[in-house]
């Protein structure tokens, strides 16, 4: 390797980079924000409809990839999923139109319990990708920390 990758393949490729680091060959920041970038890639982030008065249920758009256990990113804390429900949504009073033969699309929401108090003027929330994007590459996430950690003396 010679300079910054475009996409990096494996977990191997990021120890590379990290010797690029500690060589003097490669910005450290550089490299922090390849790893921020495959971290964000760990969650698929929808907005946020709306979050209950206990701040324990947030409603998104329709997610089918929520599922109880998984983890969710809200503000940069990560809670658990405790409770997942698909809920329909009753369309909006549209104006009637001309056509009689207008089929209506049904609307869903997701509302997802949460372990711990949310944030209630979060925008956005990630829920954990189904993929792991890390055991893709092959490497965990202690050992990204790790790497983080090196790279923290490099700055």
């Amino acid at each position: 390797m010679r300079n910054m990758p475009k996409v990096i393949g494996t977990g191997k490729d990021i120890y590379n980079l990290l010797g690029m680091v500690q060589a003097g060959k490669l910005d450290a920041a550089e490299l922090k924000e390849a790893i921020s970038g495959i971290e964000e890639v760990k969650y698929i982030f929808v907005p946020v409809i709306a979050i209950s008065e206990d701040k324990r249920y947030i409603t998104t758009n329709y997610l089918a990839e929520a599922a109880k256990g998984a983890k969710v990113l809200c503000e940069g804390v990560e809670y658990t999923i405790k409770s997942v429900e698909h809920v329909v949504v009753e369309p909006a009073a549209a104006a009637e139109t001309e056509e009689e033969n207008t089929e209506t699309k049904e609307e869903k929401q997701t509302v997802i319990g949460v372990d711990a108090d949310l944030e209630a003027t979060a925008e956005k929330v990630g829920v954990e990708n189904p993929v792991n994007i890390l055991d893709t590459i092959g490497i965990t996430q202690g050992e990204l920390d790790s790497i983080k950690g090196v790279l923290a003396k490099y700055e």
